[in-house]
Order: C-alpha cells, then structure tokens, then sequence
C-alpha cells in the first residue's frame, strides 16, 4: 500500500476534523444567533405590551385603552415587518386593536406573568408574540385583561443571519488561518527530515559514518539510531571482506608466484628428475591452493547464512559422529588416535550443512598439526544452557603466545604443517558467531597439545 506524502496526510488529519468542528460551530453559532435574536425581539414584545396594558383603564361603565404611539414605534425597523395587538377579557372579547391574532394555547397561571409563543396573524404569516395578563381596577374590583403584541419574523429572521454570518465567517477564518499554520509548521517540522533525507543521497558508496540523530526531532531519532545500527553492520561487513580479500589476495600471490618459478625452472632445465620435482611441486601448491580456495567459499558461505539460511534444530552428536567415523581412515594414515564422546539430547539450531563444516575443520585441524602418535579426542556434552563441543589433542600443540590469534584468518602457529592456509579455525569461529555461539582455545588439560571448545546455545528437541 501506497504511504503518500506525510505532509499532506497530515493536513487531511487535521482539515477534515477541523472542517467536522467547524460545521459543528456554525450550527451551534445558528442556535445562539436566534436565540439573541428572539431575546431582542422578546423583549421589544414585553416593552410594547406594557405600555398597551398601561393604557387600560376603566371608565363610564366599561373598560377602553388608547394605544399609545411609543408601543408600536419600538418596532419601526427596515424589514417592514407587520405588528398586531389586542387587549381582550377574560372570556375572549375584544375590546380594542386586531381581530385574528391567535391567543397561546397555554395561558400563564400568575396574573402578571407574559407568555412567548409563536403564532399566526390571520392564518397568513408567522409571528412571534407575547401574552399579558392585565388587571383593571373597577368600582366593583379588579377585571383581568390580556393584552397581546405580535410581529413577523423578517427582522428577527435577518438579524439572526446576520449574527450567524458573522459567526460562520469568523470561525471559518479560524479554521484557514488555523489550516495555513499548520502547513507551514509541517513544513518547518519535515525540514530535518529532508535534510536527512539529502546527507543520505549526497553520501559516496564508501561512506558509512553514523547519521547525526541529535538533528531530528526526537520521534526521528529511534528510525536514525537504526540506519546508524545498520550502517555499523554494513561497514564492520565491508571491513571485514576488505581485510579478508586483501589477506586472500597476499596468500594466494604466494603460490601462484612459486609455481610460475617451477614452471620456469622445469621449462630451463633438460633433466627429467629436476623437471618431475618441479611438477611434484607445482601439484603440492595446487593442491594448497585448492584447499585454500575451498576454504575461502566456506567463509562466504558463512556471511551469506547469516542472512539466509534457515535454522533448524540439529543434533550436534549425530553430525559429530558422522564426521568422526569419515575421518576416521584419515587420521589412521596420519597415525593419529580418534576417540568420540557424546551426551544424549545435544540439539543446537543451526545448519546441518554449516555445523559438518564446523566439526570437519576441528578434526582436519587435528590431522594437520597434532601429529604422529597423537591422541585426540571429540567430546559432545549438554550444558545448563548450551552444548559443548570439546575437541582436544596430546601433540605438538601450539604456546600461550600463539593461541590468542589462531582464529583469525590466515594465521598459524609455528608448528602448522607447510601447505596449510590459517582458515579453518576462523571457519570455525565464524559459523558458531552465525548461530549464536562462540569459540574458545583453552590450555589443554594434560598441558600438552591443544584444545578447541565451542559453545553453542542448546534448543529443545523436535517433536517426533
């Protein structure tokens, strides 16, 4: 799925509620804009009927009110809207102004307490008016009377769309200027990113330096530690088959220059035994250096299974003694003695592929350089948490100086047999770092010959 642009995600994340908000505004600005509207007309209404019910009064027998101009004057305004009145009695007569005036369905019960309510003038146009309850002092007592005021709704209605404009029209330029804001904060915020982003595409291949995380903003700085996490992978990679191809190249510049002078001397010579040596020769390099060569595509081997090969749960018993029992007719001619130990339950993860070269390097490097006579032994046993892979020797050995730096690549000890290549203890290393595990070159026992210890994790075994 498409991400998009983050800019313009988030101003759809923050336009889109604003416009729900804003829309929620204009109908909340709508409600009080009437209801201030009603309020002035309510009270233009209340002041108008007060002063009509005022002007009630008793006399010759009856009751009768003059309309007092000021009372309709209060609603002289452009919208030339329709005012009505009427005072009436208690029964609905009416003793003064307009007939038609629909009196609310609910009076009042307090004798001076107005009533609002919407109504009709004639059955026509729509009004708002108010109700008062009057009384009329009499010599016989107190008549009530209700006077009624009444006005169309064409101011009110135009005041109330004037406020809500308003209203609307501010709120509105809220939101845009609000909108605008956040735009150009986006903008500034994406900037350290953009800046990132262009160091990253201005980079040379070969520079793999750490980023500056301190430049972004802190919900960057997690994505920036992983590039510089990543990138220190990549140049500790690069260094490493730096290093690696410049040590291949030194050692197999020695050989092939070697073999050049065999072939040179073998081509000058007329002697068929000083041409049969050369050749013997030239065969025993060539042979060097197909080991060498093999041994070089197992280390990158290792790197790509790092990456790529699936782990399984292997028995690290099984594979061991499998390899013995192959190398076993070699370590014979080499007159060495092989002996095997092994736990039950040794399961490690790991490739079956990769851990075959694991132990038949160990048990080559026994036959290489122990020595005639030499006793060795291949142990496998299950720890608290891991397996361990033991193999140790009463030959030759090597010293207490030597033994740090035997498994870097392309270094021997000086009692290393000629022809060798210094790999096959850094194979050994390199694929138990690839599955967790790690290698150590302990004093051996006897205090004689060498040993070898690998620990690798220990997995549950498989359900059969």
């Amino acid at each position: 799925m498409k991400a998009g642009s983050i800019r313009l995600n988030l101003l759809i994340w923050l336009v889109i509620p604003g416009i729900a908000i804003l829309a929620g505004g204009a109908w909340l600005s709508y409600q009080q804009a009437l209801r201030l509207s009603t309020l002035v007309t309510d009270r233009q209404l209340i002041a108008s009927a007060r002063m009509i019910a005022e002007a009630v009064q008793y006399g010759d027998g009856y009751v009768s009110v003059v309309i007092p101009p000021a009372a309709l004057e209060l609603f002289a305004t452009d919208s030339h809207d329709e005012v009505a009145y009427s005072v009436t009695d208690q029964s609905g007569v009416l003793i003064a102004g307009y007939p038609g005036l629909d009196a609310p369905t609910n009076r009042p019960t307090a004798t001076d307490e107005p009533k609002y309510f919407e109504t009709r003038f004639r059955n026509e146009e729509p009004m708002r008016a108010v109700e008062l309850p009057q009384s009329v002092v009499t010599p016989n007592g107190s008549v009530p009377v209700n006077v009624a005021v009444g006005e169309t709704l064409k101011a009110r209605d135009a005041l109330v769309l004037t406020l809500w404009i308003r209203g609307f029209l501010e709120q509105g330029l809220l939101v845009l200027a609000g909108a605008i804001s956040v735009w150009f904060g986006i903008a500034r915020e994406l900037r350290p990113l953009l800046r990132l982003r262009q160091e990253v595409r201005d980079r040379p291949p070969d520079r793999l330096d750490p980023l500056d995380a301190e430049r972004v903003q802190s919900e960057l700085k997690p994505l920036v530690q992983a590039l510089n996490g990543h990138m220190d992978r990549l140049r500790e990679l690069h260094d490493r088959q730096r290093r690696f191809l410049e040590s291949a190249a030194h050692q197999l510049r020695t050989p092939l220059a070697a073999m050049k002078t065999q072939v040179g001397y073998a081509k000058r010579t007329s002697k068929v035994e000083e041409v049969d040596l050369a050749l013997d020769e030239v065969d025993a390099n060539l042979t060097a250096m197909a080991r060498m060569t093999n041994q070089l595509l197992v280390l990158g081997g290792v790197e790509h299974s790092r990456a790529q090969t699936p782990v399984e749960t292997v028995d690290l018993s099984a594979i061991a003694k499998k390899v013995v029992l192959d190398a076993a007719r070699r370590a014979v001619d080499a007159r060495i003695e092989l002996a095997f130990e092994a736990d039950d339950a040794t399961h490690v993860p790991g490739s079956p592929v990769m851990l075959t070269e694991l132990v038949a390097n160990l048990i080559e490097n026994v036959i290489s350089h122990a020595g005639p006579n030499a006793l060795a032994t291949l142990s496998v046993r299950r720890g608290v948490r891991d397996v361990i892979l033991r193999v140790e020797d009463n030959g030759m050995g090597a010293d207490d100086r030597e033994r740090p730096i035997l498994l870097r690549r392309f270094q021997r000890g000086r009692n290393a047999r000629a022809g060798g290549s210094g790999l096959g203890l850094s194979i050994v290393a390199e694929i138990a770092e690839s599955f967790g595990g790690a290698v150590e070159l302990p004093a051996p026992r006897g205090g004689k010959g060498f040993a070898v210890v690998v620990h690798l994790p220990a997995a549950t075994p498989p359900q059969s």
